[in-house]
């Protein structure tokens, strides 16, 4: 995982004075599709590609015929699927009905599993960089101090030269 700091208005409290602060955010590392996820359980399992595959869709026409009985949908260690809906208010009992109804939204909550899994790999992130050019995607490593609280010197080569990032993805993504 990687992660940037980035300089965010902050509002002061009791005021409506803003001022800038640094703050660190998560930098996708990029998608992964389906093929992806498909290739990964095969190369894990040796289950056949197209058994996986076949699988993956017939759980997400599962989820959607549950999901549209307004049901939520429970899957193991990784959550929960529920529907929820944005509709305006109204005065009166009378008055309410799907007039009111603005859209639908499917929502996912994550379980404490998942959740977990998560922060074990944060605690091993990448590194957190500076963004040195935000039009060509240029970003730099800067010294940080882990979650675990023990201090990471990964700006600087061994040499004491500094070390940059400056190698992104094409859409953002830092590389290395």
């Amino acid at each position: 995982m990687y992660f940037v700091s980035k300089q965010m208005p902050m509002t002061k409290i009791g005021t409506k004075e803003k001022e800038l602060k640094y703050v660190l955010k998560h930098s996708s590392s990029g998608i992964v599709d389906e093929k992806d996820v498909v290739n990964f359980c095969h190369n894990h399992t040796q289950i056949p590609r197209a058994t996986i595959s076949a699988s993956m869709d017939s759980i997400m026409q599962t989820i959607g015929h549950y999901l549209a009985l307004g049901h939520s949908v429970k899957l193991g260690e990784i959550g929960i699927f529920y529907v929820t809906a944005d509709a305006r208010t109204v005065d009166s009992n009378t008055e309410a009905g799907l007039g009111q109804l603005r859209d639908i939204n499917i929502r996912f909550r994550p379980s404490k599993e998942l959740q977990e899994q998560i922060r074990k790999a944060d605690k091993e992130c990448e590194g957190v960089y500076r963004i040195v050019d935000y039009d060509k995607k240029i970003y730099e490593k800067i010294n940080t101090t882990t979650l675990d609280g023990s201090s990471s010197n990964s700006g600087s080569g061994s040499d004491g030269s500094s070390s940059t990032g400056g190698s992104t993805g094409g859409d953002g993504d830092l590389v290395g």
